[in-house]
Order: structure tokens, then sequence, then C-alpha cells
């Protein structure tokens, strides 16, 4: 490729167009890289900057000649890139890391955005906690600080989120705070795992550049988390069942039905549509989609005792799509559950009453430690409790991929212990004594 030591107008324009494309470069100092015009067939005249990097020739566009573009104007790009070389070491990299930085800061999304973004996440994996985080975001975040949440998630700081569970704090919430913190933690543990998800770069969503995680450094509040220890005795217990007549039907029966078996989690229950109902083999099937493997079935017996407690839905939405609807369309909802314990909860503690009939108040939680409190004391194997409560299977290859047996036969026999039992506790009758018996 010849050169001319100098560029010029009037040697650029003289350069005259041939069959094939060819170059021309013009004369620089060793080290420093050169000024390079090629010539095409059509007479048009494309600038570059070419450039050595470790033995490797490199060239960067600097556009072309004409239709208002002069030398000087292409001059100036040129020693504006040859510059750069000197300080990068690679003018044609950096411009890339920079341009991708650029698209990164355009695509970064906002902390509102990750919250939201994590929530649909978790609806579209089928857990039912999306709802649950929805309302913790909207409720503790979003609303009482709308400026954080317009703010780049990844400038939220640990002091950000302080305000926020401090906020909660002031307000007199306990357990709530701890909760906030777990979601928040996870949103953002989510988000950094997304901005490395090659799915989500190549559909030009929305990445959040996260580096640490703001939450990982506030400390949970160990007072908040103190180990329920409420369980209803035989009374409380017989007491609750008869207040539950204060309630709504499809409240008191579904209460009810849970209570008979053995109460299982309330949002596994009340995703169960009828097609969950297998009347013909007597079992229903809910779904155990707790932890990251993934939903389980959890099959249960239909004992006489769980259909009679199922009936009063039966009637009353046996032509809707769920047992669990008040009005053949929306299902009940976790918090409804908890808001009904909770106020027969309170009229058994009411001041209206004598004192020594007051009863201590409980939560919805408590109901279930309370079940499995008495079969536990009725006997029940510990692995068939798990099993019937849906504690999981056992860890490790063997329980994770072999272990399929589905204890459905001890589950029965347990839930007609546990019926003979809650029939006794609620007529009122003293518990059998149990007399050795000399071989």
């Amino acid at each position: 490729m010849s050169e001319q030591r100098t560029f010029t107008d009037a040697y650029i324009s003289s350069l005259k167009p041939k069959a094939k494309p060819y170059k021309r470069a013009e004369y620089a100092p060793k080290g420093e890289g050169r000024l390079t015009v090629r010539v095409l067939p059509t007479g048009t005249r494309e600038f570059f900057y070419r450039y050595r990097v470790n033995g490797q020739d490199k060239t960067l566009s600097l556009g072309r000649y004409g239709n208002g573009r002069s030398l000087a104007d292409i001059r100036r790009e040129y020693r504006k890139h040859r510059d750069l070389q000197d300080k990068t070491g690679d003018v044609k990299e950096h411009l890339r890391a920079e341009e991708r930085r650029q698209d990164l800061e355009r695509r970064k999304g906002t902390f509102r955005q990750l919250l939201d973004a994590y929530a649909d996440a978790l609806e579209k994996a089928g857990k039912p906690s999306w709802k649950q985080a929805k309302g913790v975001f909207r409720r503790n975040v979003l609303e009482p600080f709308p400026a954080v949440a317009g703010t780049k998630a990844n400038e939220i700081e640990p002091g950000d989120v302080q305000r926020i569970l401090a906020r909660m704090v002031k307000a007199g919430i306990t357990r709530q705070v701890n909760v906030t913190r777990s979601y928040l933690r996870a949103a953002f543990q989510w988000g950094a795992e997304a901005d490395h998800d090659p799915r989500r770069v190549a559909s030009d969503g929305v990445l959040f550049g996260l580096k640490t995680n703001p939450v990982a450094t506030v400390p949970r509040i160990e007072e908040y988390e103190r180990v329920g220890e409420r369980t209803l005795t035989e009374d409380e217990l017989r007491a609750f069942w008869q207040a539950l007549d204060a309630l709504p039907a499809v409240q008191r029966a579904a209460l009810r039905l849970n209570l008979a078996l053995a109460c299982q989690r309330p949002t596994q229950l009340l995703r169960a549509d009828w097609t969950a109902f297998d009347f013909a083999e007597g079992t229903l099937l809910l779904k155990d989609s707790k932890g990251r493997g993934g939903s389980r079935d959890h099959l249960l017996p239909l004992t006489g005792f769980v259909l009679e407690q199922l009936q009063p839905l039966r009637d009353l939405n046996g032509e809707a799509g769920s047992p669990f609807t008040t009005d053949g369309k929306r299902v009940m909802v976790l918090e409804t559950l908890s808001v009904a314990v909770r106020e027969v909860s309170d009229s058994l503690n009411s001041e209206k009453l004598k004192k020594a009939d007051r009863i201590p108040t409980f939560q919805l939680r408590d109901l279930r430690r309370t079940c499995e409190t008495m079969l536990q004391k009725l006997g029940i194997d510990k692995e068939v409790r798990a099993h019937l409560l849906s504690h999981g299977r056992a860890q490790g290859v063997q329980g994770k991929h072999y272990e399929r047996y589905d204890f459905l036969l001890e589950k029965r026999q347990a839930l007609e212990r546990w019926a003979a039992q809650l029939q006794r506790i609620f007529a009122g009758r003293p518990t059998s004594k149990i007399v050795a018996m000399r071989g």
C-alpha cells in the first residue's frame, strides 16, 4: 500500500476510483498509527485509523469523506482516537467497553422495577408467596418511600434499607420487619442472578448492574423472631370450634375442614380446586411448592370426619371452580383466614367475659402447632406426622430421587385417630385411660 506523507483535500480529491478498492496511508511516526483512506469503485472515500496491538493490525472507522465532511473534520476524529489509543492501549476495545457500559446504564432498572420483576418471577415459578411479596413491597417500600423506589437498584445502600425497616419498627410492627428484610434480600439476590441470564440479555430486558446486596449487612432483629410456643389446650380448642359459628359460612367451613385435616398449610389448602378432590378414591391432592425444589404432590385421605366438614362447602360452592370462594370467582386468600382466627381469638379474650373464662390470644399458625402437639401425644409416629403435615422428604440422594411411598395408609389411620380425638374433645369427654395389663 503506497503512502502519502501528509493528506490534503487536493490529494484526496485526486484519488480516482478503480475496478477494485485500494488504500492509501498517511505517514506517521512508528507506534502512532496511521490515517488511512480506502477508495471504492463507486468513488466513495472511507477513512480509517489503523494501528497495531501486540503485533496485530487493527482498524477503526472514521467515516466517509465529502457531503459536507472535510478532511479537517476527519483529522480531528483521527487525533481524538489516536490520543485515546495512547491512554488505553487499544482504542477499539475501549470504545466497545464504553458502548457496553452506556447500554447497561440505559437499561439499568429502578428499585421499583427490581421488586416488581422479582414478584413476577415468583408468580411465574408458581410460588404462592408472590402475592405476599407484592403486598409487602407495596406497603413497606413503594408507597411510603416513592423517591427511594425510583432510584436505580444498584444505587440502593444499606442505609436505605435501614430507613425502610426503621419506619416499621417505629410503627410498632414486629415480625413483618424480618419478613420484609427477607423479601428485599431475596429480590436483590434474584436481580444479581438475572443480570447474568443470557435470555434476559438477549431480550434487551431491564438489567440492574448489582455488585453487592445492600440488605446483607442489615441484621435481622432476633427478638422479633421468637419461636412460637403457643398451643391450645383441649378446652381452648373446643371453645375455638364452637366460636367458629359466628363466622361467615365459607370461612367457618374452611377452618373446620383444615382442622379435620390436622391443619395443613392454609396456602396449600386454599389453592386446591374441586379437581384436587377424588371422591371415588377418597383422596385430596395438595401441591407443596415450598422451597426451591419445585412443586411436589402431597396426598391426603378424605376420612368420614373430613368429608363431614367438607359438605357445607360442596353445598355452597359445588358448582364453582373452588370450594373456597364467596362469590364463585375469587378464591379466599390466606389473610382472610388469619383475620378470622384473630377475630375469634379476640372474642374469646374479650373483657366482656369473666376473667376466668378468657382465653389467651392465639393466631392461625398456633393451630398447626397445636395439632402436631396433640398428634404426638396420641402416639403418632414422627415420620408419619412429617408426611401427614408435609414437612418434606428426607434429604440426600435416596430421599430426593428414590423414596416415593406416599404413606397414604398411615395418614388415613392417623387422621381417623385424630378425628376420634377431636370428637371426644368437642363433646367434652375426658381422655380414656390406658391400663397396663399383666401378661
